[in-house]
């Protein structure tokens, strides 16, 4: 005799039949109403509910609710567009050093795929009204504070977000692995035998920042090192916050051997500021950034940096986009992606003072 299969996949088989006929659109009810009408434990259905969402069929609002994903725009004619959405808040927007390797990557793998990418940095650009006949899915640098507008916009257009996920799953999102790239960097300053480390951190309202600035904190502590709150700058990625973040901690009494910053912009500050300051790099201060945009290899000394994979970014994110477009499911819809430490000359050994041991490698 045929084993039934499990309840949890008996749920989601009605929920998926109800959307299909009709019977089921806009928001359900909610998961104890659910389990009620199915007569069946609220567990149940509760994990039923989270593979729908995982799977892209159901999206849930916090606090309000679950909602069917009516999938974007079905049915309109297609208009080899992509659009790409980068808040004009973000420092010096599409022409910032990172975003604007970005654009290009993702520009070029849209070419390769058949679609034109068109940039947008204002929301209100995005309304259906004004872009239903310009694009047909989009790639977004997501902020957790705009999350609220991308719950509408996924009622119209495919999404794929990139930089930072969100809390609604059913968005597939493509992230780097800044908690371990900046692992790797302090690694590599450890084994230099710097003990004292300074970071310059980004903004924390979002994911990238928090996850760069908790690399350097659990390495600390994997170092059985204490946090020291006066080795910690907080910057806003910009060149000029890297040049005040080392002013800052260069004036402190006992300033750091090695600092790393959460970006190539303020790691370049840094080292203006070193500089000025009648030091060097590395031979006083040893500096790391993170991105390697451009003009990191370019500046003297050549900055060593994580590289952020950022044609791996873009591949992935218009391969995911465009098998929405036509309908498919990806395979992968979260993808988080490693980041490569780049050594130049931007570090050096830190000098032991006589009968100093080195520091003990660090804890696996």
């Amino acid at each position: 005799m045929m084993k039934s299969p499990p309840k949890y996949l008996q749920v989601q088989t009605r929920i998926q039949e109800g959307i299909s006929s009709g019977r089921i659109t806009g928001q359900l009810p909610g998961e104890r109403e659910l389990a009620r009408m199915y007569d069946i434990s609220y567990m149940t259905v509760r994990k039923a509910i989270d593979n729908l969402v995982s799977a892209g069929v159901l999206y849930k609002v916090p606090t309000i609710g679950t909602f069917v994903n009516s999938g974007g725009g079905a049915g309109k004619p297609a208009t080899r567009n992509i659009g790409f959405f980068l808040d004009d808040r973000v420092q010096d927007s599409i022409s910032s050093p990172y975003f604007s390797l970005v654009f290009r990557a993702l520009e070029k793998e849209a070419v390769n795929r058949g679609y034109n990418l068109i940039y947008f940095s204002d929301f209100r650009d995005l309304e259906p009204t004004k872009s239903a006949n310009k694009i047909d899915g989009l790639v977004i640098s997501c902020f957790p504070r705009l999350e609220y507008k991308l719950l509408e916009l996924k009622k119209h257009f495919p999404i794929v977000l990139i930089g930072n996920g969100a809390a609604d799953k059913s968005m597939p999102s493509v992230i780097i692995d800044n908690f371990n790239g900046i692992v790797d960097a302090m690694n590599y300053l450890w084994n230099l035998g710097h003990v004292r480390i300074g970071f310059i951190a980004g903004l924390l309202d979002s994911a990238v920042g928090k996850d760069r600035l908790q690399g350097y904190l659990s390495s600390l502590n994997n170092y059985g090192i204490a946090e020291d709150r006066d080795l910690i700058y907080e910057g806003d990625y910009s060149y000029e916050s890297g040049a005040r973040g080392v002013e800052s901690m260069l004036s402190l009494s006992s300033p750091p051997t090695a600092i790393v910053c959460a970006n190539d912009s303020m790691a370049i500050g840094a080292v203006k500021a070193v500089h000025e300051k009648g030091l060097e790099v590395p031979r006083d201060v040893s500096i790391v950034g993170f991105d390697d945009i451009t003009v990191a290899s370019q500046i003297y000394p050549p900055l060593t940096t994580v590289a952020a994979p950022i044609n791996e970014l873009a591949a992935n994110s218009i391969r995911i986009l465009v098998s929405l477009i036509d309908g498919g499911a990806p395979e992968h819809r979260h993808l988080a992606l490693s980041a490569r430490l780049v050594v130049r000359e931007s570090c050096a050994p830190r000098p032991s003072p006589a009968g100093e041991q080195p520091p003990p490698s660090p804890k696996p």
